[in-house]
């Protein structure tokens, strides 16, 4: 986040489907204890969501990061960049939760949080200074010092910190100021982890891989996209016989990079397999025991554990998936031409059931290669490969027991 978001816990990386939102924690220790000097409140009293704009040293970039803080003091969300993931840290159980929308999937790891604040610790030393308004709220100036650095932080009285300028411990620049303030009541949901998110248990020994706790019912195999056009002005409307095939035409094996869920974290990787002749997917995520096979016969999803033995069966989500040689009706917008992993594709703009706007690539023949949402590629093909694909690929195993699906 910012300079003086200290990382107090590290959360692994896993090698995979679990995405990190970075190093989040609460501001802890090594700071010089000063017991007579005046301390502001560490973290807010009531219910908080504040936006506040980063600007990182050696940055001229500002950055927007919304934070959520309860008001029994206990519990913070930090919210990833276009909704891509957010990271709960509750002090009182010292845990973070970080969660991926993009996955549906979330991992438990430990946190040496306590009830320290953002950026500041009950060891720092604390001079009082005067007021300023910030984002239309008073608060109070402090000087604030530790071994390596110092900084100014501004924090309201009912503990909200409106701004920070300066060194972190490590004496790392920063600034970051809060741009709005809004002291609505918040719901519990706020820091609970969605319905129908699926676990991931990170690994405990080096060498081991990370494992789903539980299939669930609703994991998202990554299936061709159908959506709503867009505004027509934005591109080219072509009749309805130049529409774009939006399932593969052909059996076909591509690799595709995942997004992280925060900038500067490295993307995982998925294999989608098509099968035109059993009109199945299947999707194996990297790191991952659990796999998927999709039947739009059957309109059927299955989702695969088998060093578990365990599967989980359900519908399948989306819409019908359309019949080899049939495209989509109504007016689809063409908006550009791109080569992805060397495969010439189509760029088409439209909007999806959720109600984003995004830039898809198709084939001529029907693979998506691509998926940029402002301006941000969520999904690009890294290698596509046109070959018969094994029927046994698509084959459930036999001797997998059927799990429930489960609802967190």
């Amino acid at each position: 986040m910012s300079s003086f978001f200290k990382k107090n816990y590290q959360l692994p990386l896993c090698k995979g489907a679990i995405l990190g939102l970075g190093s989040v924690a609460m501001v802890s220790g090594a700071w010089a204890q000063d017991t007579n000097s005046e301390k502001p409140l560490f973290m807010p009293k009531r219910d908080v969501t504040v936006l506040y704009a980063i600007k990182p040293e050696n940055s001229s970039l500002l950055q927007s990061r919304k934070i959520i803080f309860s008001g029994d003091g206990n519990t913070l969300r930090v919210d990833g960049p276009d909704n891509m993931g957010m990271v709960i840290v509750d002090s009182a159980k010292k845990t973070a939760t970080v969660i991926s929308h993009k996955s549906r999937i979330y991992t438990v790891v430990p946190s040496k949080s306590d009830q320290s604040g953002l950026f500041l610790d009950q060891n720092m030393t604390f001079k009082k200074k005067g007021t300023e308004r910030i984002a239309g709220i008073i608060c109070r100036d402090w000087k604030v010092k530790g071994p390596q650095g110092s900084a100014d932080v501004c924090i309201t009285d009912d503990g909200v910190l409106l701004k920070q300028e300066g060194a972190d411990a490590d004496g790392v620049e920063g600034q970051t100021v809060a741009l709005s303030v809004d002291y609505s009541k918040l719901s519990p949901s706020t820091f609970q982890v969605p319905v129908g998110y699926q676990q991931v248990k990170l690994p405990q020994n080096k060498g081991d891989k990370p494992s789903l706790v539980t299939p669930d019912s609703n994991a998202q195999p990554l299936i061709p996209m159908k959506a709503q056009p867009a505004d027509a002005s934005k591109g080219l409307k072509v009749d309805t016989d130049e529409n774009p095939y939006i399932t593969p035409q052909k059996d076909v094996d591509v690799v595709y990079a995942i997004a992280g869920a925060m900038p500067g974290l490295p993307p995982f990787h998925q294999r989608m397999r098509w099968s035109v002749g059993e009109w199945k997917q299947r999707i194996d995520s990297q790191g991952v025991d659990t796999y998927m096979i999709t039947d739009y016969h059957q309109k059927q999803l299955v989702v695969l554990n088998p060093e578990l033995k365990k599967k989980t069966t359900m519908p399948a989500p989306g819409d019908a998936i359309l019949a080899p040689g049939q495209k989509p009706s109504g007016d689809y917008l063409k908006v550009g031409e791109a080569t992805v992993a060397g495969q010439h594709c189509n760029e088409w703009e439209m909007v999806d059931s959720e109600g984003n706007t995004n830039d898809i690539c198709y084939t001529d023949d029907g693979v998506m290669l691509r998926v940029v949402r402002n301006n941000i590629p969520l999904v690009v093909a890294l290698k596509v490969v046109y070959a018969p694909q094994d029927p046994k690929l698509f084959q459930v195993p036999s001797n997998l027991t059927e799990l429930a699906p489960a609802h967190p």
